[in-house]
């Protein structure tokens, strides 16, 4: 394992055919993975988080300025894949003794052809980073 620090913005999706995507701050350091949501998921439908977090209000405390953890887990406690539907764009974060599996976005999944591929090239240079940096 790698003991480099990266952090970055970064999008949870809720579902590969259906994203819904809410920004927030992927990071790596001191051997935990975790994902913070605060003002970039302000203005996004955080409905899906919110339920798989358990809790109420997740919008109205986003926009108030408190960060919310959507997960924390040390990288002995997850399995992380990077779906080869998505060139190495996308992150998948799987908790070894179960729980959300959480796709990660390491750019905001736009709208149309152009935009897509765009996103791809970028989001696949930085999962090489992200790679790297996690010692995959």
């Amino acid at each position: 394992m790698s003991d480099g620090a990266l952090t970055e913005n970064a999008w949870l999706l809720k579902s590969k055919v259906n994203p819904f995507p809410v920004g927030g701050e992927l990071a790596f350091q001191d051997g935990r993975l975790t994902f913070e949501l605060g003002a970039l998921a302000g203005e996004a439908f955080v409905g899906w988080v919110e339920e798989e977090l358990g809790t109420e209000g997740l919008a109205d405390r986003l926009k108030a300025g408190e960060k919310v953890k959507a997960f924390d887990h040390g990288l002995d406690e997850v399995e992380v894949s990077w779906p080869k539907l998505y060139a190495g764009a996308w992150m998948q974060v799987e908790p070894k003794g179960g729980g959300r599996t959480w796709l990660v976005a390491y750019d905001y999944p736009s709208g149309g052809s152009i935009g897509q591929t765009l996103s791809l090239m970028s989001g696949r240079k930085k999962g090489k980073a992200w790679k790297k940096a996690l010692g995959v």
